[in-house]
């Protein structure tokens, strides 16, 4: 059913995939009020020195990005690279060549910022090695199968989360980019990061920073946002720590949260304020006891 529907969905044009998206952000936000109160509640955290009328402005264009990157996902699994190329174009990969052309693995810290599935597809053809993206496998075993077709139909290998410490330990065939998407809340209060972001004491991933001073692979980090004209994006690349060898601990984790937080602040609607970015505490709760 989701191939039939996607065959039949490729033969929309984007003009009129713009239409529907548009339509589809009236619906989420006006009709369904999807996540709404908690996208408005994660707003006002992370910018409290805006008005209520300014909250709301992002609220809505949060919504269009929602849509915007939801049909242009779908689009994705049936345009032609050459398309997804145009769309999401990558800029100073040099920046991660340089170590992969030395035969030096890397790993490379994204967000869900902009279209992370453009930004997956468009990305590994630049490099001058293979892409090893980490995953959360979804629970239907076909759909994870053609989902995971599609992201590697331009060259990336999908390992699910729970196997890439061994694909980062195995990696000796050659130069690798390690792709880790990083801007999620982890699942352990005991083994985050806990750093200042948006001025709030947040639990972070340590993936990156941990396996990065474990197997002395330099980290970079990618931002991708979306241009003037709807529907194009450009993705940019820079170091966040070339010697992790010598970084202490949470150095690589603090860097990107300033990074990310920085290019969230340039173009707030382009995150995905609908997960619950604030939902782990330092300290756990105390449980009253009756």
């Amino acid at each position: 059913m989701l191939r039939v529907f996607l065959q039949i969905f490729r033969l929309i044009p984007f003009s009129a995939l713009y239409v529907l998206s548009d339509a589809l952000a009236f619906l989420l936000h006006k009709i369904i009020g999807y996540r709404r109160k908690v996208i408005y509640e994660n707003l006002q955290r992370a910018f409290p020195e805006k008005n209520k009328t300014e909250i709301l402005k992002i609220v809505r264009a949060t919504y269009c990005n929602l849509s915007d990157v939801t049909l242009e996902t779908l689009k994705s699994f049936t345009i032609p690279f050459t398309e997804i190329e145009r769309r999401a174009l990558c800029l100073h990969e040099s920046i991660v060549n340089q170590y992969l052309d030395k035969g030096q693995s890397v790993i490379l810290m994204g967000s869900h910022l902009g279209n992370w599935e453009y930004s997956g597809l468009a990305m590994p053809p630049q490099f001058h090695g293979a892409t090893v993206a980490a995953y959360k496998p979804v629970k239907n075993k076909g759909m994870n199968a053609y989902i995971n077709q599609s992201r590697s139909r331009t060259g990336m290998e999908m390992v699910p989360m729970d196997e890439m410490f061994n694909a980062f330990r195995n990696h000796s065939s050659g130069p690798k980019v390690f792709l880790l998407l990083s801007d999620q809340s982890p699942s352990s209060r005991k083994s985050a990061h806990w750093v200042n972001f948006f001025g709030q004491e947040t639990a972070s991933l340590p993936g990156a920073d941990v396996l990065g001073r474990k197997f002395g692979l330099p980290v970079l980090y990618y931002r991708m946002l979306r241009t003037e004209r709807r529907g194009f994006y450009e993705i940019e690349f820079t170091e966040l720590c070339s010697d992790p060898l010598t970084a202490t601990e949470m150095d690589i984790t603090r860097s990107y949260s300033r990074h990310l937080e920085a290019d969230i602040r340039a173009q707030p609607e382009q995150w995905l304020w609908s997960h619950k970015r604030w939902k782990m505490s330092k300290v756990q709760p105390e449980i009253s006891k009756v």
